[in-house]
């Protein structure tokens, strides 16, 4: 391989004047770089050093080849000789940087023979190599493609492509190909090893808006166009966006007309700026106002508590354990102390590295274990060392964002949590920032089903000390069970979500995200932990794993006394109905049911015939409801003629499939005298999912969470399969506790007769301290849904339209507030696919956190 510059060994080594290394770079090549350092404060031991590439911590260098040949320079040691060999993945014809520096981040200037200092070395290196990719044009609004690139020698193909795009021949952005392309690995067929992190996507910025433009795009370096590349593309302006989005304001208003004119001028919309699937690109803008958006929506810190981290440390990857260290020296709040323990690494480097960061930094201490006991082990030692007055834990390869705590400590004392969590993202092999988990308000539920807190937590250290610290038979699950642990001792009030990206997880080799090694034997911890704890808790439940997730399946015993009403609204449609019975009657099992079949004015024969069948049936009723269409009351008259406690509201248009189904939907309600309603998971005919649970504020009032997606599919955070407690469920398959139906008042019949009654329902019952559950396990199929979609005739529309802005009046103070639904989601785009960018001053809108007991915090 040619070099770029082969130095001859100087005999005069020099030094920056500042240094206190002294050393040289003898030789400088295209793939590898070759000299000498020492350190003139301790020359016995040989010298460690950084190595970063990019910026991104690549190694740790040793000084400790033998070098005999030195021995006329009369130095203190012969022992201090490096070598380092560039990685292949940089062998990619793009310009690289790389640098050196010391254990403690000090910047390392070595002179060549020519006594020119070098802090940085830049190279780049070819490969033989082909280009393959496809610009996909413009889609939902996005740039979008993929790119791979196949080695000559070895036939790999490989994402992460550099990539140019111009608009009219002009450069406009530069981007990597590392988005995940499942389809396009799958065609390729599973032996080809095709990498799936091989797509991209892209904004076009607003200037581009409304005009034909020419885009290209070019794999680089060399300019290598992708196919179909170039492509003329037309973007909607930003003016005609607010145009539309004016019309739609004003349609609104138009009850009678204005629902078809909404759809087709929000089809016409582009999409969000930002998604998934452009990430970093977000997640840049987003970190830039996380401190001031906490100090908007938390007001300051009271007082200046110490904060301890408790960081075990167990033979981590050196340039990670000191990133994970680096974030915590460089946070903006600075009173707090960081406990290393190493838990038997066995490693003299690595306890001297250890020891020397306690030595530099009064704020760092450290412990050391003779053996390796584990996580928990190690975790609770270091908390037996802590000082402050709460304690936040840090895994030894991770990294806290630089505003990480001060925002807790904001949200702490407005809140008077005691158990506070965070969003978190992680840190890609390529040292991106992806896969963000935006989590959910605190949600029990979801909780006994998947560690959906994970990082970063703050928790009181008395509270952490008197729950007994981490219990060490769970370890792989020690995080998990040492949560629900905490919540046996707080009321949820004092537990709360802040909704910031203040973790950054760093998949490895190692890590369990990164690898499933791990996950069998960390399910089965979790699996004990979650058993453990409810049967604490005196809850008859079975605890199974989901799939090869790492998440659980809690199937509550269901009291065998209790009995439920099942009332079910048609009009004519016998067939439909007489199957929605027939499944009932043929799927249930385990639980006393009555059918009260409420006829709203049927006309035929064929229904006479029905009713009068059904009606001659054991546990069967019918009620004729000889009145206009009004769907609240009509299920508010057979609420009120229902014999049993609990109330099962449900379409004719539905079918139940599974024996259990009704079961897993009273055992739910059963488990939490709290819970007042339970929503099924309800399917469109070819499988596709229809509802698992209600998102609100999504379009103005709310919308389905996951619809489109296949059954099994487990969705954003798992959330499509878990049970959770959500804000809302329909009403085509609703369990609802009857006294608590009739304290919130039933269906509203004067202004949500048709459209959104469900929805405010739960709210009220909400609003009362109930909960509502999303039940996966209840499986049914909703036959009609998927053909009627938005088909409302006209005599209805402009009564929808009206309900429509009932709800948004009613509950302007919550439809854009969803807890369930991470604020960072767009409201205006997919549900969990978009990202909204917000702003400190956009925290005025948000509703003020509540203090723990329950009291609202006005600062």
């Amino acid at each position: 391989m040619p070099r770029s510059r082969l130095s001859q060994i100087s005999r005069n080594p020099v030094f920056a004047p500042s240094s206190l290394i002294l050393g040289q770079l003898e030789t400088i090549e295209t793939h590898r770089i070759k000299g000498w350092a020492i350190d003139r404060l301790d020359p016995q031991t040989p010298l460690k050093l950084r190595v970063a590439i990019d910026n991104r911590l690549e190694t740790v260098l040793d000084c400790n080849i033998e070098r005999a040949d030195l021995a006329h320079l009369h130095l203190p040691a012969r022992k201090i000789g490096f070598e380092y060999l560039i990685p292949p993945r940089f062998h990619d014809g793009v310009r690289h940087v790389l640098s050196m520096a010391t254990l403690h981040g000090e910047a390392v200037q070595l002179p060549d023979p020519e006594n020119r200092l070098y802090g940085e070395i830049h190279f780049s290196i070819g490969s033989r190599h082909e280009i393959d990719g496809v610009l996909d044009g413009l889609i939902d609004g996005m740039v979008q493609g993929w790119a791979l690139k196949t080695e000559l020698t070895t036939g790999a193909k490989t994402g992460g492509l550099r990539l140019l795009i111009s608009a009219d021949g002009q450069p406009i952005a530069e981007l990597a190909a590392d988005q995940f392309r499942a389809d396009v690995a799958a065609a390729g067929g599973a032996g080809a090893g095709i990498d799936a992190c091989c797509g991209f996507s892209y904004a076009l910025p607003p200037e581009f808006c409304g005009r034909m433009i020419r885009l290209e795009v070019h794999a680089m370096p060399g300019r290598l166009p992708l196919r179909y590349s170039p492509m003329e593309v037309v973007l909607p302006s930003s003016s005609e966006g607010s145009r539309i989005k004016g019309l739609i304001e004003r349609a609104d208003e138009l009850f009678r007309f204005a629902y078809a004119l909404r759809k087709e001028l929000r089809a016409s919309l582009p999409a969000a700026r930002y998604s998934l699937a452009n990430y970093e690109a977000w997640a840049l803008q987003n970190r830039a106002r996380i401190a001031a958006r906490a100090a908007a929506r938390y007001g300051e810190i009271r007082g200046r508590p110490l904060v301890s981290i408790l960081c075990p440390v167990y033979r981590p990857n050196l340039p990670d354990f000191f990133a994970a260290i680096d974030s915590v020296r460089a946070q903006s709040y600075e009173n707090w102390e960081l406990i290393l323990v190493d838990d038997g690494s066995e490693d003299a480097g690595l306890q001297e590295i250890i020891a020397g960061f306690a030595r530099t930094e009064p704020r760092i201490r450290a412990e050391f274990q003779g053996q390796n006991s584990g996580i928990s082990v190690a975790t609770n030692r270091a908390l037996r060392q802590a000082q402050g007055e709460a304690v936040v834990f840090l895994d030894h390869d991770d990294v806290l964002d630089p505003n990480a705590l001060e925002v807790m400590l904001r949200a702490r004392s407005a809140t008077g949590a005691k158990l506070l969590y965070s969003d978190e993202d992680k840190i890609n092999q390529a040292g991106r920032f992806a896969d963000p988990v935006l989590k959910p308000g605190f949600n029990y539920r979801f909780l006994l089903e998947l560690n959906y807190i994970c990082h970063l937590v703050m928790v009181e250290t008395e509270l952490a000390r008197a729950a007994g610290g981490l219990d060490a038979r769970f370890d792989g699950a020690q995080d998990h069970e040492f949560l629900l642990r905490l919540t046996e001792h707080l009321p949820e009030q004092a537990i709360h979500h802040v909704p910031e990206i203040l973790y950054h997880w760093r998949i490895s080799a190692n890590s369990s995200s990164a690898s499933s090694s791990a996950k069998p034997l960390a399910a089965q911890a979790g699996i004990r932990a979650v058993a453990e704890h409810l049967a604490r808790r005196k809850l008859k439940a079975e605890v199974t794993r989901r799939g090869e997730l790492t998440c659980y399946r809690v199937a509550f015993s269901a009291n065998a006394d209790a009995a439920v009403s099942i009332l079910i609204p048609f009009r004519d449609h016998i067939e439909m109905t007489r199957s929605c019975v027939s499944a009932i009657r043929e799927h249930t099992l385990g639980v006393d049911y009555e059918i009260i079949l409420l006829d709203n004015w049927s006309s035929s024969e064929e229904a006479e015939q029905f009713c009068a069948a059904q009606g001659n049936l054991p546990n069967t009723r019918v009620i004729r409801i000889a009145e206009p269409f009004n769907y609240s009351r009509i299920n508010n008259l057979g609420a009120a003629a229902a014999r049993h406690p609990y109330l099962l509201f449900l379409n004719n248009d539905v079918r139940v499939q599974n024996p259990d189904w009704l079961c897993v939907l009273l055992s739910e309600a059963q488990a939490d005298p709290r819970t007042a309603a339970v929503g099924a998971k309800l399917l469109y005919p070819n499988g596709a999912v229809q509802h698992a649970g209600v998102v609100l504020g999504i379009g103005g009032v709310a919308d389905h969470a996951f619809r489109g997606q296949s059954r099994q599919a487990p969705g954003y955070l798992a959330q499509a399969i878990a049970a959770r407690e959500t804000s809302a469920v329909t009403g085509a398959c609703m369990l609802v506790r009857a006294q608590a139906f009739f304290e919130a008042g039933g269906f509203d019949e004067a202004e949500l007769g048709i459209a959104f009654n469900d929805i405010d329902l739960c709210l009220k019952l909400r609003s009362a301290g109930h909960r509502i559950v999303f039940a996966p396990e209840c499986v049914a199929e909703h036959i009609e849904s998927m053909s009627r979609g938005d088909d409302l005739d006209q005599d209805r529309l402009g009564r929808f339209m009206r309900e429509n802005q009932a709800m948004l009046e009613r509950w302007r103070h919550l439809l854009p507030y969803d807890p369930f639904y991470n604020r960072h989601f767009a409201r205006d785009g997919g549900v969990y696919r978009d990202l909204a960018v917000v702003e400190s001053r956009d925290e005025l809108a948000f509703e003020r956190p509540r203090c723990a007991d329950g009291r609202k915090n006005n600062r």
